[in-house]
């Protein structure tokens, strides 16, 4: 076997995690080669790894999955990065994985993390996609985890303004979770990459997205927090990269909103708040690799929006809805018709061109946000 056959084995050993395979590598000085070779008293003296670990290394049945792995690999053509092509700062961490499968090419970036809820407020969306498009024309690459709410938000931000993004998921890379990203995950791969360090097949759950926000973390300069509720997957990645001396960033919300509970929980606990992009900057300014990127950035950052129709001109009645709107209230139309003394045909008639123009969208509830 040549060497990344080697890792992408000991990757894949049941019962043999990041930790104890540093502490493998750290024994053989990096040989992964020698830790199938080994025999059983030699494996034994190494802290932690006991009689089920030695069975996993030795197991017979590991040649016959290595050749099928391999198989995938070549058919998918993806690559499989041991540690020393992987992002510098990942290696930084207590428990680094052993390599990575990555559709696509991560690119040679400053790396900012986005997360947050996957049940995120019109408004949360909406500066998820605002933030990763000014991150990007900033020159930074942002990373996330490809679910539901501000993670698809934030990667779709980041390609709407012509930069490359960084997903990485808690399963298998043969696995689109969740499916409707499909799409998604086919933009990336495009400019950017999917990755993952799991092998094919490996489904999420429990276990492997505490994993995957480690990665999330730790390939990141540091990790701005958009909408959270007060437990939940969003906290512990933010605990993480606090643990791996990442900066914490959090942007506030309404204080009656559920969805802002964990940002608030965190700025109380130190994260920094985040008024706009800029505050990013000027922390990770250090880290920006062009001068130019700055200028840029400087000159776009009031140019980016959700896109509306340029030229419209608003009715009196759309601009009262705006007006009731603005302060991130949602309102259904009975509600709107009541304080503006409207009918419901002439609410209805304005939504629907604010909704065409991009002004506003409908919640779940039912309810209407401006955008």
């Amino acid at each position: 076997m040549n060497p990344i056959d080697n890792f992408i084995l000991l990757n894949s050993l049941s019962k043999v995690g990041p930790i104890t395979s540093k502490r493998l590598l750290e024994h053989f000085k990096g040989n992964v080669a020698g830790i199938f070779n080994a025999g059983n008293n030699e494996l034994s003296k190494i802290n932690g790894v006991g009689s089920k670990i030695i069975a996993s290394i030795k197991n017979p049945k590991n040649e016959e999955w290595l050749l099928s792995e391999i198989k995938k690999i070549n058919k998918r053509n993806i690559s499989f990065l041991i540690q020393t092509e992987l992002p510098e700062l990942l290696l930084e961490i207590y428990d680094p994985p052993i390599g990575l499968y990555v559709d696509g090419n991560i690119p040679k970036l400053p790396f900012v993390a986005i997360v947050g809820t996957r049940n995120p407020t019109m408004y949360g969306e909406r500066q998820a996609r605002l933030m990763a498009a000014q991150l990007t024309q900033a020159g930074f690459c942002v990373v996330s985890g490809m679910a539901r709410g501000i993670d698809t938000a934030a990667h779709e931000g980041a390609l709407e303004a012509g930069g490359p993004t960084v997903a990485v998921l808690g399963s298998g890379i043969d696995i689109v979770y969740p499916p409707e990203n499909l799409g998604l995950y086919r933009r990336i791969v495009k400019n950017g990459a999917v990755v993952s360090e799991f092998p094919f097949g490996r489904k999420p759950d429990r276990i492997t997205f505490p994993m995957r926000n480690r990665i999330v973390s730790g390939m990141s300069q540091a990790v701005l927090v958009i909408e959270s509720a007060a437990s939940g997957g969003s906290l512990i990645t933010s605990q993480l990269a606090a643990d791996q001396g990442r900066t914490v960033f959090a942007v506030p919300g309404r204080i009656d909103q559920p969805s802002s509970a964990g940002c608030h929980k965190i700025i109380r606990e130190g994260a920094t708040l985040v008024r706009g992009v800029s505050d990013i900057i000027e922390d990770l300014r250090p880290y920006m690799n062009d001068t130019q990127d700055i200028l840029n950035f400087e000159s776009n950052k009031n140019t980016i929006s959700e896109s509306k129709t340029v030229n419209y001109q608003l009715s009196r009645i759309e601009s009262s809805i705006l007006n009731h709107l603005k302060e991130g209230d949602q309102l259904s139309v009975d509600e709107l018709c009541g304080a503006l003394s409207l009918s419901i045909s002439e609410v209805m008639s304005a939504i629907t061109l604010l909704e065409l123009n991009k002004y506003l969208r409908k919640n779940p509830n039912g309810k209407f946000e401006s955008l």
